[in-house]
């Protein structure tokens, strides 16, 4: 697939043109210079092609100079497997020493470079690119990404391009592989500063995600693809969770935003904690969402190399008090750093979606509860609620109906004993149950 890599200072308007080609605001916009730190990537098609585009975090910058150095090897890597290269430029502001400098370090590194001057609002504002045509790129284009203006001709253009570029190979171009299609999206959820992009780092084997000391490093949800033997899924990195009122800035509360959005596009929360400080109210508060939004949890006690070991089984059990109310959901030690832990942690997630996927056969389920009827039944209001049938009606997570003598005053509680018979007699690990009531009754109507 032809891929495009963009890159130029912070607030050129590199995550807006990204939103504008990809649809919609996968990427964090905002006024605050260096607002995009991690690499992100998207398809998009135009004129009947697919493209792939990627959106880097910007350089040459005091407002990035913490991050300068994971930047550069992240665009540096974004652009070993690309075929084109937009170093992005802001028409208002004019060229500067540091576009300067950006476009020859780019030019050195890749052989197709084009300077894309952003801002351009309206025809009129085109003598503003006078200055940058003596850069002496491959192309130069002046367009808004903002409104849109220039984006189709500079398109046209791309295409073209592609189709004599593909057909003749271009080298240094090294696309990653292509995954098989994805079973389902992982958020990888937690405070700050848990681990989070470092467990994404040591998974796929690379610095996919920019880990530092600093919290609240990670601002977008990064969209990783993760192959595991014959499995591939969606790895969703997001930034550490924390309240509201202590993001700092104007970014951290947009990327807490996002973070809550993506909890609904996942099927899966891993749910990262730092193990030498322990379960803290945010991470209790996480695992609830992902109980009560029905998505399967695996929890990763983080850092286990820090944890002396005749310390360890006491760690992992104020862990497992602390988080009883999702009992159900598997805790592994691991550390990222180190890799211990690793296989033993994918081996669980693995045995956890198996869970989550589980379908039960109605004849298999009713054949197991007329052994065990008398052991789940129970009393409201001092007459007995009895189980007249019981049948799975939907996964992800498992979706039991059972029909009853009484539906209108069976409460959560009295649900308890046949989920836990469910969870144990067919091991759903790692996922919520749900269980809706019905009117015995309507089996003999029907």
């Amino acid at each position: 697939m032809f891929t495009i890599t963009l890159i130029g200072r912070p607030n050129v308007g590199k995550s807006t043109l990204f939103n504008r080609l990809v649809g919609g605001r996968p990427a964090i916009v905002t006024s605050v210079p260096g607002t995009t730190r991690d690499r992100r990537e998207q398809t998009f098609d135009w004129n009947g092609r697919t493209f792939r585009i990627i959106d880097t975090g910007g350089l040459y910058s005091e407002e990035t100079e913490l991050f300068e150095a994971a930047i550069i090897r992240q665009c540096e890597k974004a652009m070993a497997e690309s075929h084109l290269v937009w170093v992005i430029m802001d028409g208002r502001e004019g060229l500067t020493l540091a576009d300067e400098s950006l476009f020859a370090w780019v030019r050195r590194v890749h052989p197709h470079v084009w300077v894309i001057v952003n801002k351009i609002d309206t025809p009129a504002h085109e003598e503003r690119m006078a200055d940058f045509y003596t850069l002496g790129a491959e192309q130069t284009f002046g367009i808004s990404a903002e409104s849109g203006l220039g984006i189709g001709d500079l398109l046209d253009r791309v295409v073209a391009f592609a189709g004599d570029t593909l057909s003749r190979g271009t080298p240094g171009a090294d696309s990653p592989e292509s995954l098989d299609q994805p079973e389902g999206r992982i958020a990888i959820v937690g405070r700050p500063n848990a681990g989070k992009s470092s467990l994404v780092n040591r998974l796929i084997g690379y610095e996919r995600v920019i880990v530092s000391d600093i919290p609240g490093t990670t601002r977008d949800v990064v969209d990783v693809p993760l192959q595991w033997g014959e499995r591939s899924w969606i790895l969703m990195d997001t930034a550490g969770h924390k309240k509201r009122r202590r993001a700092r800035n104007w970014p951290e509360r947009v990327a807490l935003i996002k973070m809550r959005q993506s909890i609904e596009r996942a099927d899966m929360f891993w749910l990262i904690i730092d193990a030498f400080v322990g379960v803290t109210r945010r991470d209790r508060q996480l695992a609830g969402w992902a109980r009560d939004t029905g998505k399967a949890l695996v929890i990763a006690l983080n850092k286990w190399d820090r944890i002396p070991r005749p310390e360890r089984t006491l760690t992992l059990d104020r862990a497992r008090v602390a988080l009883k109310f999702v009992a159900y959901a598997p805790i592994v030690p691991l550390s990222a750093l180190t890799g211990e832990g690793l296989e033993a942690f994918l081996e669980t997630v693995l045995e956890v979606w198996h869970a989550y996927n589980r379908r039960i056969p109605t004849g298999q389920l009713n054949r197991y509860l007329d052994h065990e009827r008398n052991r789940i039944l129970t009393r409201a209001k001092g007459r007995p609620i009895r189980i007249k049938y019981l049948t799975q009606v939907d996964v992800r997570p498992p979706t039991f109906v059972v029909f009853t003598n009484r539906p209108a005053v069976v409460q959560t509680d009295h649900l308890h004993p046949l989920k836990n018979w469910l969870r144990q007699e067919f091991n759903f690990m790692g996922t919520p149950i749900r269980v809706k009531c019905v009117d015995a009754r309507l089996t003999l109507q029907s």
